[in-house]
């Protein structure tokens, strides 16, 4: 019997921290958004990294391709030497933006992560992950209204455990 693939939101929902989460952001633009991101995941980073290394790691990504997925959700992310482990950071808007996303619809909820350089699988998985959650309508709006990172938290972790 062979196994069966990994449950969807098993490895984002291991990396879930609440420091890394902010809920009804007020953001007014696509850069104050990568911004808050860098912000954000700069936290779980050494003291020695700086802020505007990390927007700029996310806005080159943006360059080549934007991270607005659809369903009024972005997912910037990058690859860094500096991350040791794979950091997702979760940032629910209190009023959605343009972020040209593919399907023209403003986001109101973003996902950040950022990487190792080798942790490419996963990157994929991660990205998978995420894309698998959002892509059901009830969860995502279940994250876009939640009000605390803990309930965001909550919210992921019990959809991990259904089959």
């Amino acid at each position: 019997m062979t196994s069966s693939p990994s449950l969807p939101q098993s490895v984002l929902s291991k990396t879930l921290d609440a420091k890394l989460i902010s809920v009804n952001a007020e953001i007014s633009s696509a850069k104050k958004l990568l911004e808050e991101m860098a912000r954000l995941l700069t936290t779980a980073l050494d003291d020695d990294v700086r802020e505007k290394d990390i927007y700029h790691l996310l806005l080159e990504r943006e360059k080549l391709g934007n991270t607005g997925i659809g369903n009024g959700v972005a997912v910037p992310h990058s690859r860094s030497d500096q991350a040791n482990t794979a950091i997702v950071a979760i940032i629910s808007l209190q009023q959605p933006i343009d972020f040209d996303s593919i399907d023209k619809q403003e986001v109101d909820l973003a996902f950040g992560l950022l990487v190792p350089k080798e942790a490419s699988q996963e990157h994929l998985n991660l990205l998978a992950d995420i894309a698998r959650l959002v892509s059901d309508p009830d969860k995502k709006n279940q994250l876009s209204v939640a009000k605390t990172p803990s309930e965001v938290i909550a919210l992921i972790g019990s959809w991990s455990n259904i089959n």
